[in-house]
Parts: structure tokens; C-alpha cells; sequence
């Protein structure tokens, strides 16, 4: 019964704890992370509800809470907790149990990201940057290796991303097929060829502002593709519409305009 901020929930449910670099403060995610998973959470159970109606002819009362919602989005790093007992520390970019599989500076000031998920890629990983020396070092040679030296390992990575840009390590990478991407602003995602394709990137009318800019839809339909083709509404746009749909005349509707209620 108590109020609710997604940073609140963000803290409460422990995210704020794993989240930011290894000496500093507890950090929040850059998105209303909790808000709008409770959102989704509550859209999966609303689906669900609706499946049972349609099984059994009966509805039931959903029970969705933003900290439930974030825990259970703790995945690895609760199993992580309930493994061996110790809560997972903060690790900035990094991943606890992969290395390396976390971001690096470039010659240029811009960030990579790259994920060693596997010795498969380690192998491309190492050739992918002109470094077949640390493929074959036994300190390197499997990722238990790797996560044990980490100390070593990074710090030598990061010195050597510093000698190029950010888009000459992708280029090369990607044609090694090593996961990875650079770490784009906002600006750099809204010229991404890729964002721009996928239709991400829309604008539409408004009738006050000519037109807006917005983001896309992210499921793609190939029978029923949906479309973002309407403003949000306006203060008391459909009012009309809506008092009319629960049942008030118009001349009802009239009076509350008149009496300054809506």
C-alpha cells in the first residue's frame, strides 16, 4: 500500500546495488526501467487472464507490483546470490563470470562493447585484433583463465583499444564475427542505418505541433504489421467519445463542459 517511483523500486529490489562501476555510488538504470516493466508484466498477465476466460469462462483479478517486476528480472544475479550465498558486487560494463564481455575506450573518446561469450569467439576475438599472441598464453586459454587473470587481461585489452577509433576496431571485428558494437549516443542511434530500416525512427502528425518525432514498434507482424499513425491525445480530446461510450448523453456531456467539470 505504500507509493511507488520506478528509482524507488530500483533500489528496493536491488538493482541499484549491481548496477554502476566497482568504487563508486549506486547507480540507477538511464530508463524507467521498473515502471515500464511492470507495464509489460501486467500486458503478459492481462493476455494470460484472457486465454483462461477463453478455456474456462471466468475472469480473476490480477496482482502485478513493480518490485515484484524487478525482481524477477534479477535472473543471473539472484541465481548468482542463491548459488553461493554473497550478493553480486557492482562491475560497471563488465560481466561477472565472461572476460572480456564489457566496453573499452577507443583512440577517439567513444566506447566498444564486446562480448566473448564463448573460446570459439575468443579465437576470432584474438585474430580479430591482431592478437593470436594471447590466444596461445595459458593464462588466457579458456575463460575460467581469462576470469582469473581479469586484473591482468583488461587493463592490457583497454591499452590496446586506445591505439585506434571506435569504428576501425567494429569494422574489424564484425568481419571476424566477434559480437560487438560501439556505444552510441542518442544521436548516433537515430542515424543508424539499421534503427532507420527497422522503422524506429517515425514521425507523425499533430495538430497543434505540425508533427512529432517518436520511436517505432518493435514487433514486427508479417500478417498484421502494426503502424503508429495517430498524436498522443490532447487534454480532453476524447471526451466526448468516451462519456458517450459509458453511457451519458450528450446533452449530460454538455453540462459537465458547462460546469467546468471536464
Amino acid at each position: 500500500n505504500r507509493p511507488a517511483y520506478d528509482q524507488i523500486m530500483q533500489g528496493i529490489s536491488g538493482l541499484m546495488s549491481i548496477t554502476g562501476e566497482p568504487d563508486g555510488e549506486p547507480q540507477k538504470i538511464g530508463i524507467a526501467v521498473t515502471d515500464i516493466g511492470a507495464g509489460m508484466w501486467s500486458a503478459f498477465a492481462i493476455m494470460a487472464a484472457l486465454h483462461h476466460r477463453e478455456q474456462h469462462g471466468e475472469g480473476q483479478y490480477i496482482d502485478v507490483s513493480m518490485m515484484d517486476a524487478q525482481v524477477a528480472w534479477l535472473t543471473y544475479q539472484a541465481a548468482y546470490f542463491f548459488a553461493n550465498g554473497e550478493p553480486p558486487k557492482r562491475m560497471g560494463a563488465a560481466h561477472p563470470t565472461l572476460v572480456p564481455y564489457q566496453a573499452f575506450m577507443c583512440q577517439d573518446g567513444k566506447y566498444i562493447n564486446v562480448a566473448v561469450g564463448s573460446e570459439r569467439i575468443w579465437a576470432r576475438f584474438c585474430q580479430g585484433v591482431r592478437r593470436e599472441d594471447l590466444q596461445n598464453d595459458p593464462e588466457y586459454a579458456v575463460n575460467s583463465d581469462r576470469v582469473r587473470n581479469r586484473a591482468k587481461l583488461v587493463p592490457m585489452l583497454q591499452e590496446y583499444f586506445l591505439t585506434r577509433p571506435v569504428a576501425d576496431w567494429v569494422e574489424d571485428l564484425q568481419e571476424a564475427n566477434v559480437p560487438c558494437g560501439p556505444i552510441n549516443d542518442l544521436a548516433d542511434v537515430f542515424a543508424d542505418p539499421q534503427v532507420l530500416a527497422r522503422n524506429m525512427y517515425v514521425e507523425i502528425p499533430h495538430p497543434t505541433l505540425g508533427s512529432i518525432k517518436q520511436t517505432g514498434l518493435p514487433i514486427k507482424f508479417s500478417l498484421t504489421p502494426g503502424r503508429i499513425d495517430r498524436h498522443p491525445p490532447l487534454l480532453g480530446e476524447h471526451n466526448q467519445e468516451i462519456l458517450e461510450d459509458l453511457g451519458y448523453s450528450v446533452a449530460q456531456v454538455d453540462e459537465m463542459k458547462e460546469n467546468a467539470i471536464i
